[in-house]
This record gives structure tokens, C-alpha cells and sequence, in this order.
């Protein structure tokens, strides 16, 4: 009877009937590892109860301590971003590393990112691309995304634009929204993607505040080279405080100058603050009253005050 339970209630949770699905998990969650699993991911992403790490970790540990093999994965994201526990990459690979031996295709994704970027392990773009390969195997999406990235970039694998497009197609054709973004990001907008570049702007927001910064920086790129001004003032305010991004005030400048041909005077006037102040480049009042005019031209009234400070008139 509880199997048939718990099988219900995963019904609920994948047609996202929150409620009941999070009221039979946690009954069950006492004596079935995988209903433990469930309802550590409930608390993990907030889905019918306040997000809690804590709880979610707690629930991870008591499914892995059961042997079920998708709570190692989920435990190695909170090791690895300090969710519910002290962040410790370390522990993090390891149990990558082991839910790797199940098969575990997120798993290997995260494995092929430690590579890639040299996180814990040294650094090899061929270990990677191996990993990504294999995973291609399984249709994987995100793999196929990223060999092509690596094609186009010449990323660890001889520049070929005809390779990189035909695996950016064959992701995007398996439901990649990395593709997806990748092509708008190129400027080469595809014939699936529909959405505004205020959506795109309202989906970076949202991933930012759920702490997604890889995907939120990504889509705020995206709004920004589409010309939308807060996405411009947002990714250099990313860059300035080290919002999912290294902090850098320099990169933070310079998002702001790669801009100055849209002639919208807040962004003249921000740019003259930075000359003004020496922040992320040497201090040039000269410069700063450059930008404040132009601002001030288009009549913003902060950039008029700014002007008067510095002239005295």
C-alpha cells in the first residue's frame, strides 16, 4: 500500500501537484528512502513549503544513508554551494564522483564542469570533452551544446563552424535552452525562440534571485548586447559587487562604455560617475564632464546637478 502510495505521490510531484504530493513524501519519508529524496528536493526548491536548506540536506543524507542513488548528486550540491551545510568542493567531487558510478548524467555534467574549469582537479578541456561525449550517448542536451560551443570557440577541439552549428542544431533540436541562448547570443536568433528580450531580461531577474547566477548572468548578456538598458546597468552592478561574476570594477566600466553608442542619458550619466570618481578607471573629470554634457543635453536633470558641482556654476 505505501509503494503505491509513494508512486502516487510522484505522479503529484512531476504534474506538479505540490500540495499533495509534498504531504504524502513527508509521511512516508520516515521509513522510504526515495519518498526522503522528494522531500528533500520540496525544501531544496521551496515547492509547497518555505525553501530550507537545512531540511533539504537532512533529507538527502537520510535517502543516501538509504543507498538511493540520486540523493549522492543532490548532496554534492549542497557541498558544493554550502546549502544546508559548510561549502566544501571537495566532498562535493567525491560524491559527484559516486553518483557518477550509477550513471548519473547530471552527475557527469558536473564532473565535466570540474574538469573544464579546474575546479579541485587540474584542468583539462580533453577530459571534459570526453565526458561530454559519452553523454551525447544519452541524448543529452547541455553535451551536445557544449561540444559545439567548443567547435565555434575552438575550444579544446580545431575551429570547424560547420561541426560547431551542427551540434548547436542537434541540441537545440533535443530541447537545449543553452542552444537556444547561445544562438541569441551570437545575434542568430532561432526559429524556436520566442521570447522578448524583456522576458529574457524578467527570467534573468528571477534566476538571480534564486541564486542561478550561471543562467542568470547568461540571460542578462543576452538582454544587454539586445539593448536593454537595466539589463546593461544590472550586469555591471554584477560586475562591480561580484554577483555571480569575479568582482571587477574595471569589467564593470566597461560593460557601461561598450554601450555608449545607445545615446540614452542615464547610462552618459553612469559613465561619467565612473570617469568622476576613478571607479574601475583612472579618474578624468575632463572625460566625466564629456559624458555629464551629453547627458545633459537629453535633459537628465542628475547630470545637469553633476556638471554644476564640478564647474561651480
Amino acid at each position: 500500500m505505501a509503494i503505491s502510495t509513494l508512486a502516487n505521490a510522484i505522479k503529484y510531484y512531476n504534474v506538479k501537484n505540490y500540495k499533495e504530493a509534498f504531504l504524502t513524501f513527508k509521511k512516508l519519508s520516515k521509513s522510504h528512502t526515495e519518498a526522503a529524496y522528494y522531500l528533500g528536493l520540496m525544501y531544496f526548491n521551496g515547492y509547497y513549503t518555505n525553501q530550507d536548506y537545512n531540511l533539504a540536506f537532512k533529507q538527502f543524507k537520510k535517502a543516501w544513508e538509504g543507498l538511493y542513488p540520486d540523493a549522492i548528486y543532490m548532496l554534492g550540491v549542497c557541498y558544493e554551494n554550502g546549502r544546508g551545510t559548510t561549502k566544501d568542493m571537495n566532498q562535493a567531487f567525491e560524491l559527484y564522483q559516486a553518483a557518477a558510478k550509477n550513471e548519473s548524467v547530471l552527475a557527469l555534467l558536473k564532473i565535466a564542469k570540474f574538469c573544464e574549469e579546474g575546479i579541485i582537479v587540474k584542468k583539462s578541456l580533453k577530459s571534459a570533452i570526453e565526458i561530454y561525449v559519452r553523454l551525447t550517448k544519452f541524448n543529452n542536451a547541455y553535451a551536445m551544446y557544449k561540444i559545439g560551443s567548443f567547435y565555434l570557440e575552438g575550444k579544446g577541439l580545431k575551429k570547424s563552424m560547420d561541426n560547431a552549428y551542427t551540434w548547436l542544431n542537434k541540441a537545440l533540436s533535443n530541447g537545449s535552452v543553452e542552444a537556444m541562448n547561445y544562438f541569441r547570443f551570437l545575434g542568430s536568433k532561432s526559429k524556436t525562440d520566442i521570447r522578448t528580450t524583456e522576458e529574457i531580461y524578467k527570467t534573468a531577474k528571477s534566476y538571480l534571485s534564486k541564486d542561478k547566477f550561471e543562467q542568470g548572468i547568461t540571460l542578462l548578456e543576452i538582454a544587454a548586447k539586445e539593448s536593454h538598458l537595466q539589463a546593461i546597468f544590472d550586469l555591471s552592478n554584477s560586475y562591480l559587487k561580484g554577483i555571480g561574476v569575479k568582482q571587477s570594477a574595471s569589467k564593470a566600466f566597461k560593460t557601461l562604455l561598450k554601450y555608449k553608442n545607445l545615446k540614452e542619458p542615464e547610462l552618459y550619466y553612469r559613465i561619467g560617475q565612473k570617469y568622476e570618481n576613478g571607479e574601475g578607471i583612472n579618474s578624468s573629470y575632463i572625460k566625466a564632464v564629456l559624458f555629464y554634457e551629453l547627458s545633459a543635453k537629453l535633459d537628465y536633470e542628475l547630470a545637469k546637478v553633476a556638471l554644476a558641482e564640478i564647474r561651480g556654476y
